[in-house]
C-alpha cells in the first residue's frame, strides 16, 4: 500500500499535498514525507479509535517529517557556513532528539509504559540542565517559583526539569485531533522566534516550516499524526525555547504560558480529574476537552466529514492564535501585565466549556457512547 493510499488520498488530494509540500519545504519537504513512508515498514501505524477522535486506522510517524526536514534544513545552513549554533544551542537541539527518539520508539514498538518515558524525560531534563546551566530557568517573578528557583542550584535544575518533562507530556496527551499540536506548535514557535535570542532563530524557524508541512498531511487527510516523537520533540522545543526567552528578555512569563496554555491545562486538568476518582494520573481516557467537542460535534450530522479537523483547528486558534494575534499586531506589548488576567480568563474559558461538554453528552447516550 503506497504512502497516499495508507492516507485515504484521493488523486486530487494527494497532487495538492505534495505540491504544497514542495512549495514550502523544497526538495527537503519531499524528501522528509518520503523517509515517513520508508519507515511505515517498521511500524508506526495508529490503530482507530486510539485517541477517541480518528475513526480509520493511521500513521503516528508525522513528527519523522519534521525532525527530518529540519535537520536536512539546518545541516545545509550549517554546510553554507550561515548557521553555526553554540554550544548550548547544541544541546538544546540533542535534548529535543532525545526526546524525539524516546517518542519514535514507543511509536514503533509501543513497549514503554507512561511511567517509564516521564522518568526518562526526568533524566534527560536533569542531564541537560547540568550540562547546560544556562538551559535552567531563572527567576519568572512567580513568588513561590523563584523561591525555588533560587533556593539552591539543584532545586533550580530539578524544576526546570520536571518543566521540560511536563511540557512534551502535555503536547502528546493534546495529540488527540487533527490540527492542534501541530497548530499550537506553529503558532507558538512563530511567537517565539519574534522574541527569541538570534542564534535560537534558525533552529525555530526550521522547526515552524516542518510543522507547515505536517500540517498539510495532517489536515487534508486526516490520518497523519504526530505521534509520540512529533509530541515529544515539539514539546520539549517550546518548552526549552520559552526557558531561553524567559531568561534571554523581559518577556512576561504569562505571555509564554498564554501561547501553550492548551496543552498544559489539559494535562493538569486531566490528572487532577483522575486523581479525584482514585486512577492513575497517568492513566488514558477520552474525557480530554477536545475529545468532548469533538463527541458533541460528532453527535450532530451538521459539520459532515469536517468534524475531525473542526476541534483541533478551533482549539488551536482560541487558546494560542489568540494571545500570538494580540502581539503581533500589537494591541498588548509581550511585557504587558495583562497576560497573567489573559491566563486567568483562558482558565475560566477551558473549565466552563468543558462542564458544559460534559454536561451535555451526559444527556445524550449515543454520543457518550463515543467517550
Amino acid at each position: 500500500m503506497s504512502f497516499t493510499d495508507r492516507l485515504g488520498f484521493t488523486v486530487a488530494q494527494a497532487v495538492a499535498a505534495w505540491l504544497l509540500v514542495l512549495l514550502i519545504g523544497g526538495a527537503a519537504g519531499v524528501v522528509a514525507m518520503l523517509l515517513c513512508h520508508y519507515l511505515l515498514t517498521f511500524g508506526g501505524e495508529d490503530s482507530a479509535n486510539k485517541h477517541g477522535i480518528s475513526k480509520v486506522s493511521a500513521t503516528r510517524l508525522g513528527g519523522v517529517a519534521i525532525v527530518a526536514y529540519m535537520l536536512m534544513h539546518l545541516g545545509y545552513q550549517l554546510k553554507l557556513g550561515v548557521y553555526t549554533p553554540s554550544l548550548e544551542q547544541t544541546l538544546l537541539m540533542m535534548t529535543c532528539l532525545a526526546f524525539f527518539v524516546l517518542g519514535v520508539f514507543e511509536d514503533l514498538k509501543g513497549s514503554l509504559s507512561a511511567r517509564v518515558r516521564f522518568l526518562s524525560m526526568l533524566a534527560i531534563g536533569s542531564a541537560t540542565m547540568l550540562f547546560a546551566p544556562s538551559l535552567a530557568l531563572e527567576p519568572v517573578g512567580i513568588i513561590w517559583v523563584d523561591v525555588l528557583l533560587t533556593s539552591s542550584y539543584l532545586s533550580a535544575v530539578a524544576f526546570s526539569a520536571l518543566c521540560i518533562a511536563f511540557i512534551p507530556n502535555a503536547f502528546n496527551t493534546a495529540d488527540g485531533a487533527n490540527g492542534l499540536v501541530g497548530g499550537v506548535s506553529a503558532i507558538a514557535l512563530a511567537a517565539f522566534a519574534m522574541v527569541s535570542t538570534a542564534d535560537l532563530v534558525p533552529f525555530i524557524s526550521a522547526a515552524f516550516v516542518g510543522c507547515l508541512l505536517f500540517l498539510v498531511f495532517n489536515l487534508i487527510s486526516g490520518r497523519f499524526f504526530l505521534g509520540d516523537g512529533g509530541a515529544y520533540f515539539l514539546g520539549a522545543l517550546c518548552g526549552l525555547s520559552m526557558i531561553v526567552v524567559s531568561n534571554s528578555s523581559d518577556v512576561s512569563v504569562w505571555w509564554l504560558l498564554a501561547l501553550v496554555f492548551y496543552p498544559a491545562a489539559d494535562l493538569l486538568w486531566s490528572m487532577a480529574r483522575r486523581l479525584r476518582h482514585g486512577a492513575s494520573p497517568f492513566a488514558p481516557d477520552n474525557q480530554h476537552f477536545h475529545n468532548l467537542l469533538f463527541a458533541y460535534m460528532d453527535s450532530s450530522e451538521r459539520h459532515g466529514s469536517a468534524v475531525n479537523t473542526l476541534p483541533g483547528v478551533s482549539i488551536a486558534l482560541l487558546f494560542s492564535g489568540l494571545p500570538a494575534l494580540l502581539t503581533f499586531t500589537g494591541v498588548w506589548a509581550v511585557q504587558d501585565g495583562v497576560w497573567l488576567v489573559w491566563v486567568c480568563c483562558q482558565w475560566l474559558v477551558y473549565g466552563v466549556g468543558w462542564k458544559y461538554l460534559s454536561d451535555r453528552l451526559c444527556a445524550l447516550p449515543s454520543a457518550a457512547k463515543q467517550m
